[in-house]
């Protein structure tokens, strides 16, 4: 059992319970558009330098797990919607990195996971608060949208694939990116040879 690993998993996930707590209120304060996708990429930055500085299995669910702790105990109260966020991001991230050989691709494969986990958690809360219906309303505004900006014959699950695709590109340039930065925080610390 390596101590080390376990040490930086608590401190990196304290790192990125704290920058949920700091970075994500005044973002979510800001009421900026995609804020949800700025936090998961930071989030995804932590988790993959993380694993590549200690590649054990079940370090980046321990460091959701502190980060979920850091930010229950945060001003501002409970909310479920970032703390289900930290936790599915941690365990989307742990899947890819664990089934994937480990590498770029892996980190690539984390990236698009976590940046389609947004629309499907908010997709999914709704429907659990609001009932049935959800889906069928969520449908039914997506078409008056597309039409709303000339889109009138666009059929709306071709737009839903059409974004879910710039979702996984845009998360999967940020998973190679975030993935390239942990290199180099592994070689600077002698991590990674």
């Amino acid at each position: 059992m390596d101590a080390r690993a376990w040490t930086r998993a608590a401190l990196i996930g304290s790192l990125w319970g704290a920058l949920e707590l700091s970075v994500g209120s005044v973002l979510h304060l800001s009421r900026l558009p995609l804020t949800g996708l700025v936090m998961a990429a930071i989030g995804l930055a932590c988790l993959l330098t993380l694993r590549r500085l200690s590649p054990l299995p079940g370090v980046c669910l321990v460091a959701g797990a502190v980060a979920v702790v850091v930010k229950v105990f945060g001003i501002g109260g409970l909310y479920p919607g970032p703390l289900v966020g930290i936790a599915a991001e941690a365990l989307l991230v742990e899947l890819a990195l664990t089934m994937l050989p480990r590498g770029a691709a892996a980190a690539v494969a984390a990236g698009a996971l976590v940046f389609l986990w947004g629309p499907v958690q908010k997709l999914a809360m709704t429907r659990i608060v609001a009932g049935r219906g959800t889906v069928e309303a969520a449908v039914a505004v997506a078409g008056r949208a597309l039409s709303a900006v000339g889109l009138d014959g666009v059929d709306v699950g071709w737009a839903v694939g059409t974004m879910a695709a710039l979702l996984a590109t845009a998360g999967g340039v940020v998973g190679w990116a975030a993935w390239r930065l942990a290199g180099r925080v592994a070689a600077r610390v002698g991590a990674e040879r």
